[in-house]
Parts: structure tokens; sequence; C-alpha cells
């Protein structure tokens, strides 16, 4: 039990390392994309390239990345519901831990002049939330803040794991995106570079 507490936390700890570098690289990409949109259009304009034409000239293959794109989100979407269903089909969906912290964190356990009113109330919609989307990093993270104990830490292993492979999924897809790669360009060249290959690759820019 001790070993398999100790490989949890371990886990805990990239998931959260992994969740943090996700939501700051999403966060920068906000602001990016428009730097990066603003740049590749100026260039364009710049160098007589006409992206109207181009667009109306490869519409197909614009659709078929964007419907790409809306694929690999379908298949997290479908890789997390069919681990949750798995979960409770064998009876493992870890329903006591919402309830044990629901026992510790219910806002309505407290008297409203409580200094920890406003954390109990905050980590409790975050534990409710992660529990309703099957977000087990999440929720362990309540647990582990709270120190609630786990009855099983061989499980929680197992869901933690799911959970880092699909952060780290979401992470890689975000670091291929041109945005990202614009913004860790170093040179003028380098940038321009970057925008040939995305004209190439959403266009069939041939230039």
């Amino acid at each position: 039990m001790r070993k398999d507490k100790f490989k949890f936390l371990k886990l805990l700890n990239e998931y959260r390392s992994v969740d943090y570098e996700l939501k700051y690289v999403k966060a920068l990409l906000k602001e990016v994309h428009i730097e990066f949109e603003i740049y590749y259009r100026t260039w364009c304009v710049e160098n007589d390239i006409d992206l109207q034409k181009l667009n109306q000239k490869n519409q197909r293959k614009v659709d078929i990345i964007f419907l790409e794109n809306k694929a690999h989100d379908l298949r997290q979407e479908i890789m997390l519901s069919s681990f949750k269903d798995e979960q409770i089909a064998s009876g493992s969906n870890l329903k006591y831990i919402y309830k044990a912290i629901a026992r510790k964190l219910h806002p309505d356990l407290l008297r409203q002049d409580d200094p920890r009113l406003e954390e109990y109330e905050e980590d409790f919609k975050k534990a409710s939330n992660a529990n309703q989307k099957g977000s087990w990093g999440e929720l362990f993270d309540v647990v582990d803040r709270h120190k609630i104990e786990l009855k099983d830490y061989k499980e929680a292993i197992e869901c933690l794991k799911f959970d880092i492979k699909r952060l780290k999924a979401d992470l890689k897809k975000e670091k291929g995106s041109y945005s990202w790669l614009y913004s860790n360009a170093e040179s003028e060249e380098q940038r321009v570079e970057i925008v040939k290959r995305f004209l190439r690759h959403l266009f069939g820019w041939e230039g």
C-alpha cells in the first residue's frame, strides 16, 4: 500500500505538471493565433498571394484538414467515454472518493463566517465538475490537498495514467500547430518558412 501511494503521488505530480503546461500553451496560443494570422495574411499581401483564390481552388483540402482536427477531438471524447464505461461496468467507478470529498468539503457543513468557506466551496465545485467529466487528475488533486485517503491506490494509478496520456495527446496537438511553431521562431527567415509550410499544407500552395 505504501509503495502504491508513493507511485500515485509521483503520477499526480506528473499530471499537475502536464496540466499546467497544457493550460499555459492554450492561454498563450489565444494571442499567438491572432498574431500568426495577421503575420501570414500580411506576408501574402506583400508577396502578391491571393488567399481568396487559393481558398476557393483548394476548398476540399481545407475542409478535410478541419475535419481531421474535429476527428481528433472526437477520438479524445470517445476514448474518455469508453474508459469511463469500462470503469463503471467493472464496478471501478471510484464514486466513494467523491462521497468522501463531499463529507469533508461540502460548504453546508461550515458556518458562513468560517474562513475556510471560500476555499471549500471552490474545491467542492472543482471536485463535482471533475467527477461529472471523469477527470481523475482534478479529482485526485482535491483529494491530495485535503489529505483524503484512498481505499485502492492501484485503481487510482491506472486512472491517473489514463488522464496523463489524454493530456499529453492534447499538448502534442497544440504544440504541433503553426501558431505554436511561429511563436517559437527565432528569426524572420524561420517565420517566413513556417508561413510557406502553412500555405502548402492548408491550400496546396506551390510557391
